[in-house]
């Protein structure tokens, strides 16, 4: 099933209705992938509403598929039921993460619902630093002992059930003391005789990792040499688990994320674009816009101290704070873009977002500019400039971050909507753009308020 605007329309219509009969008969036949994907295009508590509406199984399916930061914004409103389902599907190292969200009771709670045997793994796995490769890694990974035979290996694999393992495309080949001997694909196991020892068809080039290894470095270690997936060993050189190409994908996703964030001044970790409010966006950009705000005084320093008539030059007070505000609208501006060219790029919104996005840059800019204004109103009192050219300031800077955020979020959906590749229209689109709006809109108020 394709989804579109309808299908969110739906969703919100199903949430408001309290016959659960209704909502459960309304999705029985809806892919969870297809309600996950549109989920989080919701309102947090008609989303929440949904889910406490649903079958615990289905709900636990469907918050599996939405982004982690977006389920994380459930968890602590839903039923137990719902919440074991969900721990016990989860992969373990998303599992952990579960630990974060809920009071520590609640989350014990829940490990004496779900099998013994996962709730052992999760206790195990918490032991182990945080952001390492201990906390990464599965310990459900195909082993076998040297002198098996091929055949008894694949009958194995054959007879496990289906959740025994978390792959099967990498064999480790273990003493029974769990050191690590060799390595095969199961590639090679398949073409194999069945008559022959493991030993005989392994590979004993084998590239591991330590637990205590961080995650992102095992996980750049792992795309190098292109492995289905690395063993995890302990302090004793036992193989404990493995982490997987998928996870170590998503480690580097969410790093190159938090590279690119950086590059356009926001900081913090990489979160799906909707699951952020309004505070966490206006937490993320804040920082790095009054630390290069403070950065931009020096250059209205350098104009206040000639065009005060050092060096013959005289300049109408007003140019002295053009710097202060072009560069404060074009950051604001950058960071907007950045921020939405890369959710464009994961596929975390598209176009239809398009009012949602519009709607929370708007609000944050709002109050990150509410911020700057009032650092700008008082950084120009401090330079002993009048009240009228103060409050100039104070009104101008909120003014043009406001625009600069707005154009900064239309600019990659309009890009994308054009088919045109946003990350290379966007950024020199809207320095050119808020540079030349923003000398009229600050013209404009000092013009207004007859300064």
């Amino acid at each position: 099933m394709r989804t579109d605007d309808n299908f969110v329309d739906k969703l919100r219509s199903l949430a408001k209705i309290d016959s659960v009969e209704v909502v459960r008969d309304s999705l029985a036949d809806v892919r969870v992938e297809d309600i996950a994907e549109d989920l989080p295009r919701l309102e947090l508590e008609e989303s929440v509403r949904l889910l406490q509406r649903l079958e615990a199984q289905k709900a636990a399916e469907i918050l599996v598929e939405v982004p982690t930061e977006t389920a994380r914004r459930y968890v602590a409103a839903l039923p137990d039921a719902t919440l074991a389902h969900y721990l016990d599907i989860l992969p373990m190292d998303d599992a952990l993460e579960l630990r974060d969200d809920l009071p520590p009771d609640r989350f014990e709670a829940l490990l004496q619902i779900i099998p013994r045997e996962d709730a052992d793994e999760i206790r195990r796995l918490l032991s182990y630093p945080e952001d390492s490769a201990g906390q990464r890694m599965t310990e459900k990974f195909v082993s076998a002992l040297p002198e098996e035979t091929v055949g008894q290996i694949l009958r194995r694999i054959r007879e496990a059930p289906e959740d025994r393992y978390e792959m099967i495309n990498t064999i480790y080949v273990l003493d029974r003391r769990k050191h690590l001997l060799g390595v095969l694909n199961i590639k090679r196991l398949v073409r194999s005789d069945p008559e022959l020892p493991v030993r005989a068809v392994m590979s004993e080039d084998v590239v591991s990792v330590p637990t205590h290894m961080h995650e992102e470095e095992a996980a750049r270690l792992l795309a190098r040499y292109g492995f289905y997936s690395i063993p995890v060993l302990d302090e004793r050189g036992r193989v404990v688990g493995i982490m997987t190409a998928d996870d170590a994908q998503e480690i580097l996703e969410e790093a190159d994320t938090e590279d690119v964030l950086s590059v356009g001044a926001v900081v913090g970790d990489a979160e799906n674009y909707l699951s952020l409010g309004v505070a966490q966006l206006a937490k993320r950009r804040v920082p790095w816009l009054l630390a290069l705000f403070v950065a931009e005084t020096f250059t209205g320093m350098v104009l206040r101290h000639y065009g005060q008539g050092s060096g013959g030059l005289k300049l109408d007070p007003i140019t002295f704070f053009i710097p202060l505000l072009i560069g404060a609208g074009g950051n604001s501006g950058a960071q907007v873009t950045t921020t939405i060219t890369r959710a464009l790029a994961l596929g975390e919104v598209t176009h239809r977002d398009w009012l949602t996005i519009i709607r929370k840059e708007f609000v944050t800019a709002l109050l990150v500019g509410a911020m700057l204004g009032m650092a700008g109103y008082l950084r120009a009192l401090l330079w002993g400039t009048s009240m009228e050219l103060s409050l100039v300031v104070g009104i101008a800077l909120p003014a043009i971050v406001l625009w600069a955020a707005t154009v900064g979020s239309l600019l990659p959906l309009g890009a994308k909507r054009l088919r045109i590749d946003p990350a290379v229209m966007s950024a020199p689109f809207i320095t050119t753009l808020v540079d030349a709006t923003g000398l009229i809109i600050y013209f404009e108020i000092a013009s207004w308020l007859r300064v």
